[in-house]
């Protein structure tokens, strides 16, 4: 579930730099959908996590989460980076 989220978040980004580059208004809500799904994301994570720990499937967690936490912390940043900048270019449009 937690990879649906991380493509919807994508998806989200996209159409808000499109909508920014557009000019349109509504690219707020866009990069604001996609941070939702950020969020989303980890708590999908985080579940899908817990779910071994209650499983005590340890194995699982040796294998999976160190590979995981690098790769959600990129996606994190790299997102939040993004969308700070659709944001920056449609108050940069507003403010024009």
């Amino acid at each position: 579930m937690w990879i649906v989220c991380a493509v919807f978040s994508v998806i989200f980004c996209i159409i808000g730099w499109i909508m920014a580059l557009k000019k349109n208004i509504m690219g707020y809500w866009a990069s604001a959908s996609s941070l939702a799904f950020v969020s989303l994301t980890l708590l999908f994570g985080h579940k899908m996590v817990l779910d071994w720990v209650n499983k005590e499937d340890w194995s699982a967690l040796l294998d999976v989460v160190p590979t995981m936490f690098s790769i959600l912390s990129g996606y994190v940043i790299i997102m939040f980076l993004i969308n700070a900048i659709i944001i920056g270019i449609m108050r940069k449009n507003d403010n024009s």
